[in-house]
């Protein structure tokens, strides 16, 4: 008995190290609209879409669009397959940040909470969106 059970646990241990596939969302069908300090539309601004995933310190993507003249930037959705493998912490969780610049505008990082999301810039001075964690 003793032996049958060293062999389940040792099979079930193993089972957790194999990869299996998921089809994951790496980048969110996202609009991003900016706007000036008198709340109007903000052409011209570059918004970056960051995708991060816990508990990794490596960032996952990494998109830049400028806005347009209603002051919207669009991103598309991206998925992939992807090879995963079940540790202690679990499986990646992705999550989204914003990063958006204009000249004589502060830098504004801000998380992604909807598909569809309005920022306000303030005046200051526009620093570039950090460099990517590799």
């Amino acid at each position: 008995m003793p032996r049958l059970l060293l062999v389940a646990l040792t099979a079930l241990g193993l089972s957790a190290c194999v990869p299996y596939p998921a089809y994951r969302t790496i980048q969110p069908e996202a609009e991003l609209r900016v706007l000036d300090v008198q709340r109007q539309p903000l052409v011209g601004a570059s918004v970056t879409l960051i995708g991060r995933a816990h508990p990794t310190p490596v960032e996952q993507s990494r998109e830049t669009r400028r806005t347009d003249a209603d002051g919207v930037a669009r991103f598309a959705s991206r998925h992939e397959w992807q090879s995963e493998v079940l540790f202690l912490h679990g499986r990646l969780e992705y999550y989204w940040e914003w990063c958006v610049t204009a000249p004589g505008s502060g830098t504004v990082l801000a998380p992604y909470q909807t598909q569809r999301q309005v920022v306000q810039l303030r005046p200051g001075i526009a620093e570039p969106c950090p460099p990517p964690r590799r």
